[in-house]
Protein backbone atom coordinates (compact mmCIF):
# COMPACT_ATOMS: atom_id res chain seq x y z
CA UNK A 1 0.00 0.00 0.00
CA UNK A 2 1.56 3.21 -0.72
CA UNK A 3 2.53 5.46 2.09
CA UNK A 4 1.42 9.56 2.01
CA UNK A 5 4.52 10.51 0.73
CA UNK A 6 4.42 8.10 -2.28
CA UNK A 7 1.19 9.61 -2.83
CA UNK A 8 2.13 13.21 -3.00
CA UNK A 9 5.01 12.44 -4.95
CA UNK A 10 2.96 10.86 -7.97
CA UNK A 11 0.86 13.85 -8.07
CA UNK A 12 3.58 16.33 -8.01
CA UNK A 13 5.95 14.33 -10.66
CA UNK A 14 2.42 13.99 -12.82
CA UNK A 15 1.52 17.90 -12.37
CA UNK A 16 4.98 18.93 -13.08
CA UNK A 17 5.37 16.83 -16.25
CA UNK A 18 1.78 18.46 -17.17
CA UNK A 19 2.88 21.96 -17.04
CA UNK A 20 6.57 21.30 -18.55
CA UNK A 21 4.22 19.15 -21.63
CA UNK A 22 1.89 22.23 -22.02
CA UNK A 23 4.05 24.79 -21.70
CA UNK A 24 6.02 23.10 -24.81
CA UNK A 25 3.31 23.23 -27.28
CA UNK A 26 1.92 26.36 -26.00
CA UNK A 27 5.18 27.88 -26.68
CA UNK A 28 5.50 25.72 -29.92
CA UNK A 29 1.93 27.05 -30.97
CA UNK A 30 3.12 30.74 -30.46
CA UNK A 31 5.80 30.56 -32.18
CA UNK A 32 3.89 28.66 -35.45
CA UNK A 33 1.49 31.16 -34.95
CA UNK A 34 3.67 34.34 -34.73
CA UNK A 35 2.50 35.21 -30.73
CA UNK A 36 3.95 36.07 -27.84
CA UNK A 37 5.65 32.97 -26.68
CA UNK A 38 5.71 33.63 -22.95
CA UNK A 39 2.11 34.40 -22.46
CA UNK A 40 1.21 31.47 -24.28
CA UNK A 41 3.95 28.64 -22.44
CA UNK A 42 2.69 30.32 -19.48
CA UNK A 43 -0.77 29.92 -19.67
CA UNK A 44 -0.84 26.51 -20.97
CA UNK A 45 1.54 25.46 -18.85
CA UNK A 46 -0.52 26.94 -15.63
CA UNK A 47 -3.50 25.05 -17.08
CA UNK A 48 -2.31 21.58 -17.65
CA UNK A 49 -0.23 21.95 -14.69
CA UNK A 50 -3.76 22.35 -12.89
CA UNK A 51 -5.43 19.78 -14.69
CA UNK A 52 -2.30 17.12 -14.27
CA UNK A 53 -2.55 18.03 -10.39
CA UNK A 54 -6.22 17.78 -10.07
CA UNK A 55 -6.36 14.40 -12.65
CA UNK A 56 -3.94 12.30 -10.79
CA UNK A 57 -5.14 13.71 -7.08
CA UNK A 58 -8.21 12.21 -8.09
CA UNK A 59 -6.62 8.85 -9.22
CA UNK A 60 -4.51 8.25 -6.83
CA UNK A 61 -7.39 8.49 -4.21
CA UNK A 62 -9.45 6.05 -5.93
CA UNK A 63 -6.55 3.56 -6.48
CA UNK A 64 -6.13 3.70 -3.08
CA UNK A 65 -9.69 2.92 -2.08
CA UNK A 66 -9.75 0.30 -4.29
CA UNK A 67 -6.58 -1.50 -3.24
CA UNK A 68 -7.51 -1.26 0.13
CA UNK A 69 -10.45 -3.61 -0.80
CA UNK A 70 -8.30 -6.26 -2.31
CA UNK A 71 -7.38 -7.68 0.79
CA UNK A 72 -11.14 -8.53 2.08
CA UNK A 73 -11.63 -10.36 -1.27
CA UNK A 74 -7.80 -12.58 -1.15
CA UNK A 75 -6.94 -10.68 -4.02
CA UNK A 76 -3.28 -9.19 -4.76
CA UNK A 77 -3.16 -5.46 -6.31
CA UNK A 78 -0.98 -7.66 -9.15
CA UNK A 79 -4.31 -9.64 -10.02
CA UNK A 80 -6.45 -6.28 -10.25
CA UNK A 81 -3.73 -3.61 -11.81
CA UNK A 82 -5.15 -3.29 -15.00
CA UNK A 83 -8.70 -3.01 -13.54
CA UNK A 84 -7.87 -0.83 -10.50
CA UNK A 85 -5.58 1.46 -13.18
CA UNK A 86 -8.35 1.76 -15.64
CA UNK A 87 -11.29 2.47 -13.33
CA UNK A 88 -9.37 5.35 -11.55
CA UNK A 89 -7.97 6.69 -14.53
CA UNK A 90 -11.66 7.44 -16.23
CA UNK A 91 -13.31 8.18 -12.80
CA UNK A 92 -10.33 10.61 -12.71
CA UNK A 93 -10.69 11.86 -16.10
CA UNK A 94 -14.67 12.60 -15.60
CA UNK A 95 -14.26 14.32 -12.07
CA UNK A 96 -11.18 16.55 -13.49
CA UNK A 97 -13.15 17.06 -16.55
CA UNK A 98 -16.31 18.19 -15.19
CA UNK A 99 -14.82 20.40 -12.62
CA UNK A 100 -12.65 21.99 -14.64
CA UNK A 101 -14.91 22.44 -17.59
CA UNK A 102 -17.51 23.94 -15.17
CA UNK A 103 -14.68 26.55 -13.60
CA UNK A 104 -13.61 27.66 -17.04
CA UNK A 105 -16.94 27.21 -18.89
CA UNK A 106 -19.85 27.24 -16.53
CA UNK A 107 -22.07 24.25 -16.12
CA UNK A 108 -23.04 23.22 -19.10
CA UNK A 109 -20.10 22.02 -19.89
CA UNK A 110 -19.77 20.01 -16.74
CA UNK A 111 -21.53 17.07 -18.86
CA UNK A 112 -19.68 17.42 -22.48
CA UNK A 113 -16.44 17.97 -20.65
CA UNK A 114 -16.90 14.85 -18.37
CA UNK A 115 -17.60 12.70 -21.54
CA UNK A 116 -14.71 13.80 -23.23
CA UNK A 117 -11.26 13.97 -20.52
CA UNK A 118 -13.43 10.45 -19.02
CA UNK A 119 -12.94 8.90 -22.71
CA UNK A 120 -9.58 10.26 -23.64
CA UNK A 121 -8.23 9.18 -19.97
CA UNK A 122 -9.85 5.32 -20.28
CA UNK A 123 -8.54 5.19 -24.10
CA UNK A 124 -5.04 6.53 -22.70
CA UNK A 125 -4.92 4.16 -19.58
CA UNK A 126 -5.74 1.20 -22.14
CA UNK A 127 -2.77 2.37 -24.49
CA UNK A 128 -0.56 1.97 -21.31
CA UNK A 129 -1.68 -0.94 -20.06
CA UNK A 130 -1.58 -2.66 -23.68
CA UNK A 131 2.11 -1.25 -23.80
CA UNK A 132 3.22 -2.71 -20.70
CA UNK A 133 1.80 -6.19 -21.22
CA UNK A 134 3.86 -5.65 -24.48
CA UNK A 135 7.00 -4.69 -22.64
CA UNK A 136 6.97 -7.37 -19.59
CA UNK A 137 6.54 -10.02 -22.48
CA UNK A 138 9.53 -8.60 -24.11
CA UNK A 139 11.48 -8.97 -20.53
CA UNK A 140 10.13 -12.41 -19.83
CA UNK A 141 11.19 -13.61 -23.77
CA UNK A 142 14.98 -12.26 -23.17
CA UNK A 143 15.77 -14.24 -19.72
CA UNK A 144 13.71 -17.39 -20.70
CA UNK A 145 15.70 -17.60 -24.18
CA UNK A 146 12.64 -18.85 -25.69
CA UNK A 147 10.77 -17.11 -28.80
CA UNK A 148 7.01 -15.64 -27.69
CA UNK A 149 4.74 -16.56 -30.37
CA UNK A 150 4.23 -12.81 -31.68
CA UNK A 151 0.91 -11.10 -30.77
CA UNK A 152 -1.18 -8.37 -32.53
CA UNK A 153 -1.66 -4.96 -30.54
CA UNK A 154 -5.55 -5.99 -29.60
CA UNK A 155 -4.39 -8.84 -27.68
CA UNK A 156 -2.53 -6.48 -25.30
CA UNK A 157 -5.18 -4.84 -24.43
CA UNK A 158 -8.03 -6.44 -22.46
CA UNK A 159 -10.89 -5.32 -21.34
CA UNK A 160 -12.76 -5.54 -18.13
CA UNK A 161 -15.59 -8.23 -17.98
CA UNK A 162 -17.87 -6.22 -17.33
CA UNK A 163 -17.23 -3.77 -20.83
CA UNK A 164 -19.90 -4.52 -23.33
CA UNK A 165 -16.72 -4.02 -25.33
CA UNK A 166 -14.92 -7.36 -25.63
CA UNK A 167 -12.30 -8.90 -27.97
CA UNK A 168 -13.57 -12.17 -29.71
CA UNK A 169 -11.46 -15.40 -30.19
CA UNK A 170 -10.73 -16.89 -33.19
CA UNK A 171 -13.91 -19.56 -32.49
CA UNK A 172 -16.25 -16.83 -32.03
CA UNK A 173 -14.84 -14.77 -35.40
CA UNK A 174 -14.85 -17.64 -37.27
CA UNK A 175 -18.92 -18.83 -36.17
CA UNK A 176 -19.78 -15.82 -35.95
CA UNK A 177 -18.67 -15.87 -40.31
CA UNK A 178 -20.21 -19.25 -40.18
CA UNK A 179 -23.64 -17.80 -39.49
CA UNK A 180 -23.49 -15.18 -41.85
CA UNK A 181 -22.61 -17.10 -44.95
CA UNK A 182 -25.37 -19.54 -43.57
CA UNK A 183 -27.78 -16.49 -43.68
CA UNK A 184 -26.65 -15.52 -47.18
CA UNK A 185 -27.16 -18.64 -48.68
CA UNK A 186 -30.62 -18.91 -47.01
CA UNK A 187 -30.88 -15.62 -48.80
CA UNK A 188 -29.84 -16.86 -51.99
CA UNK A 189 -32.28 -19.84 -51.75
CA UNK A 190 -35.43 -17.75 -50.69
CA UNK A 191 -34.28 -15.33 -54.03
CA UNK A 192 -34.00 -18.23 -56.65
CA UNK A 193 -37.32 -19.59 -55.20
CA UNK A 194 -38.99 -16.79 -55.90
CA UNK A 195 -37.69 -16.21 -59.16
CA UNK A 196 -38.42 -19.82 -60.18
CA UNK A 197 -41.86 -19.12 -59.39
CA UNK A 198 -42.37 -16.14 -61.40
CA UNK A 199 -41.25 -17.59 -64.27
CA UNK A 200 -43.58 -20.15 -63.53
CA UNK A 201 -46.55 -17.22 -63.62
Amino acid sequence: MPTNKDLVQTVATGAGISAVTGATVGATVAVLTNSPVRTFAISTGLNCGVFGATFFAVRESFLTYQRSKNPLYGLKDSQTRDVDDLVSSTMAGVTTGGLLSAAYRGSRGVIPGSIMFGTFCAGTQLLYSAANRWRQDKILEKESGNEVVAKSIWEYIKMPSWSPIRQLSNDEYNEILDNQLKALEEEMRVIEKELKEKRVQ
